[in-house]
């Protein structure tokens, strides 16, 4: 368990884990989504945490979506239950304690959505991911992404209208696929396919609202099988603009 997550979180995190095995009667919502615009839902998870396998399942039927930039952050405070995730990076857990910090909160727990950056709820609820993509609000706009070479990303940014800060730009490496058998922890004997699990964070840069084109040179970085690109309000408030790229 992390050290900021006091005894009092934990029984939290447990009962959560619980509750997010309840069955939903709306399981059959995310096949009827119509977005108009896109969508980005990030998943906290862990291959240590056995409440967790249901909401990768759902992560995986939504990155099939056109509109849904869909990410998996896999966080390393479960890797002491004798299993080490070996997807987990300590700059997921970051971010999710920063999204909690946010809602002027410390309990993190997995599995847990985020929408937009904003809607936080249990991701293994099927008719819950539903209701929060579908009235998700303000709608964002789209960041175009082009592989124009074997090292250069090419990432559109639309006008904005009315943007008083400047937004930060995270650019998202993420393998698109990963099974993994579990030999030992909560998941131990099973195998599970995950999806989209993000491995490089990294910041790059600032934007004020301009439409304007911006060239970056990942020639020198691990090749991903996906890009995702997000411009947030206060570092990791709100998401106001997003794109994705699947090589």
């Amino acid at each position: 368990m992390d050290r900021n997550v006091s005894p009092v979180s934990f029984g939290l995190i447990v009962l959560v884990g619980v509750l997010s095995l309840e069955s939903d009667a709306s399981s059959d919502a995310l096949d009827t989504l119509a977005l108009p615009s896109p969508i980005v839902v990030e998943l906290f998870t862990s291959q240590s945490c056995s409440s967790c396998p249901p909401a990768d399942q759902i992560l995986g039927e939504l990155a099939g979506h056109p509109q849904v930039i869909a990410l998996a952050c896999h966080v390393t405070y479960w890797n002491h239950l004798n299993w080490k995730d070996t997807l987990s990076r300590n700059f997921c857990t970051e971010r999710q304690r920063r999204y909690a910090s946010q809602r002027g909160s410390s309990r993190i727990y997995t599995p847990q959505m985020v929408v937009n950056g904003t809607a936080e709820f249990i991701g293994s609820r099927r008719g819950r991911v539903a209701q929060e993509i579908a009235r998700s609000t303000p709608e964002l706009l789209p960041i175009k992404i082009k592989q124009t070479s074997k090292g250069t990303l090419t990432i559109t940014l639309p006008a904005l209208k009315n943007q008083s800060q400047p937004l930060t730009l995270w650019l998202m490496h993420y393998q698109s696929h990963h099974t993994q058998s579990m030999k030992s922890g909560e998941n131990r004997g099973r195998t599970i396919d995950y999806t989209n699990a993000v491995q490089v964070q990294e910041k790059v840069g600032f934007w004020s609202g301009e439409g304007k084109t911006l060239t970056l040179n990942i020639s020198k970085k691990v090749p991903a099988e996906g890009y995702a690109v997000l411009a947030q309000q206060n570092e990791y408030g709100p998401i106001v603009a997003a794109g994705k790229l699947l090589r």
